[in-house]
């Protein structure tokens, strides 16, 4: 994770009062405290006081980790995702939903989310869901739509069930299925690359509506 995850509120001391940590108008937030989850408002880093800076943590983090792989690798293709991101992230990173559930509205809402998130960058989503058991038909449908994702990933968290089509046997639908749709996005593979070119050069989209067209 590369938000500003903290699973304290603040520090193991709390945090001072004065108008940054406690300002005069909180939001309709998680315990109506700024820094719940996270640092201090007042906590000092390179770009300023964090109540500033919050949202840019993953935003100067994208840009330092491609400046250090351009220096290690140099002339190299990068593939680098962010989970924290910001406007104009895209130019140095892609970024994926977060952690989405085995459930039929999840999967309804990874086609919006994927929309919306081409205006920023490059979005990601986990097939078959992150969170929760998956059923054979949800992770079947699933990896069929997953196929034509700008990146088609399985991937679940531990302490559920295995969701890889295999476990499911090798002679079941969903097999035959993931095979039939994942040979397809191996052939569109050439127009993939050619958006994801055009999105790095001239801040295309790689999934886009109509509207787009």
């Amino acid at each position: 994770m590369n938000e500003v995850s903290n699973f304290i509120k603040g520090s193991k001391t709390g945090c001072a009062q004065n108008d940054l940590n406690y300002p005069p108008f909180t939001p309709s937030i998680l315990d109506r405290v700024m820094f719940t989850k996270t640092l201090c408002m007042d906590a000092v880093q390179k770009w300023g006081k964090h109540y500033d800076v919050h949202s840019l943590y993953g935003y100067s983090m994208a840009i330092s980790t491609q400046q250090a792989i351009k220096t290690l690798f140099p002339g190299k293709r990068s593939f680098l995702i962010s989970r924290s991101t910001f406007m104009g992230s895209g130019k140095h990173t892609g970024h994926w939903l977060g952690d989405n559930a085995a459930t039929w509205d999840h999967l309804k809402w990874a086609i919006p989310g994927m929309l919306d998130f081409n205006l920023f960058g490059i979005p990601y989503v986990y097939i078959c869901g992150f969170f929760d058991n998956t059923t054979e038909e949800l992770c079947r449908r699933w990896m069929q739509v997953g196929a034509f994702y700008p990146f088609s990933r399985n991937h679940n968290c531990e302490g559920f069930i295995p969701q890889d089509p295999a476990v499911f046997g090798p002679d079941s639908v969903l097999v035959k299925t993931s095979k039939h749709y994942l040979n397809i996005r191996y052939t569109l593979l050439p127009y993939l690359y050619t958006l994801f070119y055009k999105a790095h050069t001239q801040g295309d989209t790689v999934v886009r509506p109509v509207l787009h067209e």
